[in-house]
């Protein structure tokens, strides 16, 4: 017994080691990539192309109704990198792993948050959309093969090819909503970096008049407590005691619904009290 547990103990090391090593022979479904982008989003799909070598598919080797992983091996995964509409329905930005029960006339295909979701792990929980496609009777593909047509500016189509069977999802792009948001996420990088500059000026004592300048242009971009705030211990440090108050209470105000804020209460709190009691014959 003890020389046979040893030989399995050898056995099982030895897979390991083998099995550390990359792939030097042909894999029976080769792993694939395919990219598009459409407007200024970016889609791809990476997964396995596995071939019918003479065996019924659909139907076949893939009852209809039941789940598959879109492809073979890992799992099949696609990105977009804005928010899209799949056949109408709204797909956040992200990774996802594709999953599809194929039927005699149509497939449903689902979305899932899990990349590691394989028929076996499968959790409807993490479902992000679920879609149904009708499909089409095409030539025969003798390999799996997904890919993007039809493409515009806006829209374009995810084919999914396989035996004389083709499913096809509309991708749609907001442009417009894509263009706003990445033009606030530049504000606010702006923001940021003026916003930096002055606090780190005003902490070292450099020039006052200098931050107050890029202080203002960071507000001017985008209006926050923290901001706001700076501006109030500038407007101190140059005197200008009323208006040190008036923006205080304001990043006070501001900061009631944002979470760092907590770190600044104490602070602004006691520069308020500070400011509201100040004799008025030391304000400026």
């Amino acid at each position: 017994m003890l020389m046979k547990k040893a030989f399995l103990f050898i056995i099982t090391i030895l897979f390991y080691n083998y099995s550390s090593f990359a792939q030097v022979t042909p894999q029976p479904s080769p792993g694939a990539f395919t990219a598009q982008t459409v407007g200024i989003t970016k889609l791809e799909m990476e997964y396995s192309r596995p071939s019918a070598r003479g065996r019924k598919i659909f139907g076949g080797l893939l009852p209809y109704g039941k789940l598959w992983r879109t492809g073979a091996n890992a799992p099949t995964r696609f990105f977009c990198s804005t928010d899209v509409k799949i056949n109408e329905q709204v797909l956040p930005a992200g990774n996802y792993a594709i999953l599809s029960y194929p039927r005699e006339k149509e497939w449903f295909i689902v979305f899932s948050s899990d990349l590691e979701a394989t028929e076996d792990t499968y959790f409807p929980d993490y479902d992000a959309i679920r879609v149904n496609v009708a499909t089409q009777n095409v030539n025969f593909t003798e390999s799996f093969t997904i890919d993007f047509s039809n493409i515009t500016d806006s829209s374009a189509n995810l084919n999914f090819y396989w035996e004389q069977t083709l499913a096809t999802i509309q991708i749609v792009v907001s442009n417009e909503r894509t263009i706003i948001d990445e033009v606030e996420l530049r504000k606010m990088e702006s923001a940021g970096t003026f916003l930096q500059a002055a606090e780190y000026m005003v902490n070292h004592n450099m020039d006052f008049n200098k931050a107050l300048e890029y202080i203002e242009n960071s507000i001017s971009l985008v209006e926050t407590f923290r901001n706001t705030w700076i501006k109030s211990v500038i407007l101190y440090k140059l005197k200008r005691y009323p208006e040190s108050l008036k923006f205080a209470i304001l990043a006070r105000e501001k900061g009631q619904t944002d979470t760092v804020y907590e770190f600044f209460k104490d602070a602004i709190d006691q520069t308020i009290t500070e400011l509201e009691n100040r004799p008025l014959s030391n304000q400026k």
